[in-house]
């Protein structure tokens, strides 16, 4: 026996229902196999996953944590989970860094408190070809069955049914998956011999020098039909938010394109060339990854939504060198700087003023042209004043560092355009619904319907005193109604309750209204009247 280590479990306890800084991250990365921390299982039964876990006995091997949301609050944590340093290629058995790896790391570099990570299976092979990957795509994000409240039928992307406390989600491998393997580099290199040991009156010996083969594989790349793939999954991931988690912002990596691809020469104009900002397209110009997919999702491939901040370009880190051409997704650290943002300033305030830390490059580099230049070519729905810097979030040097230079989304109205704003409509959805599930179970009538009332005006009215409500006072900035006017006798007489929440965000934006609804069965509803769900 070594000596005793004494290991500190963390105390069990949910998040806070108004927390805007928590990331779910669902991708691909190899279980350690080690034995699961208590701390972990009871944390897993706390929450309610330990049913899902346990399927092999009351202590279920590492095997039990794939497909399930796990709590990481640290790097070291997620490194002691999961073999996220082992990629396979070929014969070869470690080739460096998956991309939900980087994404966590990255967080947690960025100023990440928490988050949640899905890990789907292990990683595809470095040199797999498009058949392998094609599946591993539908793991992320598969079909809608409908199935809400069976745990067991959920997977990917459908875990968050179960994570209200989750704000963002990302995932990772999304556009390395959607393309397909281009051939390594092999390049033979010596290998300077070891230093000599001093021996005195030793003989002088031969230098040996070694050669050994190193293997420089190419960031992933898309070409015209790869995008579609890429950007058919994006879809439906967006649409699984809008109908289910409209309290949270899906984080995406733009591909970047090959060389001789059409998106090459100006992604603006690809991006509306392909439809991706003009609303439905037809199936034969919208290729779907699969034929399961449903006819709606064939023909509507739009990726216009307030549910929707892409990133571009990629990223080189100080901290990484582990990746094809060292080059990483921005999604983490756009999730790690999104969730600094929310803990420092409040998540209602732009990202944009907050360095970026330890970051070497961009790649590609964007002249001012591709950044700023406009489509007039695009249909008005389109938005065709609007340029790629606001249209997608940009990362970049400025002369104090490198910064996130636009905090959007992909919306085509320029006033639900601005990602702060999403994330305050988001805010107060979440604080209705915990609210409401404080109240589901009372009678419903004139007491209810003020408690209800003081409760959200009380919220409104910290946000307005901190900056995240427009206007000089309470009457300016947010009206709450909940009364007969809001609701009809059918709803009073089947117990639904509806409350009216209208607000000014303190942006340029019009007057938006929430409503929260209360129906048989204990279950509360959100809708967002103002704000288009793609």
């Amino acid at each position: 026996m070594k000596g005793l280590i004494f290991e500190a479990l963390t105390p069990q306890a949910d998040a806070a229902a108004n927390r805007t800084d928590l990331a779910c991250f669902i991708g691909f990365a190899k279980v350690r196999a080690v034995e699961v921390p208590e701390d972990l299982r009871q944390s897993l039964q706390h929450e309610g996953w330990w049913s899902t876990a346990n399927s092999t006995g009351s202590q279920p091997g590492a095997h039990s944590l794939y497909d399930v949301p796990i709590t990481i609050a640290s790097w070291e944590r997620f490194d002691q989970l999961f073999a996220w340093e082992q990629r396979p290629y070929g014969e070869r058995q470690t080739m460096g860094a998956t991309y939900l790896g980087a994404a966590v790391r990255s967080f947690f570099a960025q100023g990440g408190r928490k988050c949640y990570v899905i890990s789907c299976g292990e990683p595809v092979a470095l040199d797999a070809d498009y058949a392998a990957r094609e599946a591993m795509l539908l793991q992320l994000v598969p079909d809608d069955t409908g199935q809400r409240s069976d745990r067991s039928q959920w997977h990917g992307l459908h875990h968050l049914f179960g994570l209200p406390g989750a704000s963002m989600v990302a995932l990772p491998d999304l556009a390395e998956l959607a393309g397909v393997y281009r051939e390594a580099t092999a390049t033979p290199i010596e290998v300077p011999p070891p230093l000599p040991e001093f021996l005195e009156c030793s003989q002088p010996t031969a230098v040996i020098r070694e050669e050994k083969e190193v293997l420089y594989l190419a960031a992933p790349t898309c070409t015209d039909t790869e995008y579609d793939r890429w950007r058919t999954v994006i879809h439906r991931a967006a649409r699984f938010l809008a109908d289910h988690r409209r309290d949270m912002q899906l984080l995406a990596a733009l591909p970047m394109p090959q060389r001789e691809s059409t998106a090459a020469s100006g992604l603006l104009a690809f991006m509306h060339q392909r439809g991706w900002l003009s609303g439905a397209l037809s199936a034969q110009s919208c290729p779907a990854i699969s034929a399961g997919l449903s006819d709606a999702d064939q023909e509507a491939c739009s990726i216009a939504s307030a549910f929707v901040q892409l990133g571009y370009p990629w990223l080189q880190a100080g901290y990484a060198g582990d990746l094809p051409a060292n080059l990483e997704p921005p999604e983490g650290v756009m999730a790690g700087l999104l969730a600094r943002n929310a803990l420092t300033r409040g998540t209602f305030c732009s990202a944009t003023p907050l360095a970026l830390h330890d970051l070497v490059t961009v790649a590609p580099q964007l002249r001012q042209s591709q950044q700023f230049g406009l489509n007039p070519k695009a249909p008005l729905r389109a938005s065709p004043q609007a340029p790629l810097i606001d249209r997608v979030s940009l990362l970049g040097p400025t002369p104090e560092g490198f910064r996130l230079l636009s905090d959007v989304t992909t919306h085509n109205h320029s006033n639900y355009r601005q990602a702060n704003i999403s994330r305050t409509i988001g805010l107060v959805m979440r604080v209705a619904r915990s609210i409401g599930e404080e109240y589901v179970f009372e009678s419903s009538g004139e007491r209810l319907w003020g408690q209800l009332r003081a409760r959200l005006e009380d919220v409104l009215e910290a946000m307005q005193r901190v900056g995240a409500l427009a206007g000089t006072g309470s009457e300016e900035a947010f009206a709450v109604r909940c009364d007969r006017s809001t609701m009809t006798r059918q709803d009073i007489d089947q117990g639904r309750v509806i409350v009216e929440v209208l607000i000014r965000p303190a942006a340029s934006i019009e007057t938006m209204r929430i409503q929260l609804a209360f129906g048989d069965g204990g279950h509360v509803a959100l809708s967002s009247l103002g704000m288009e769900a793609a």
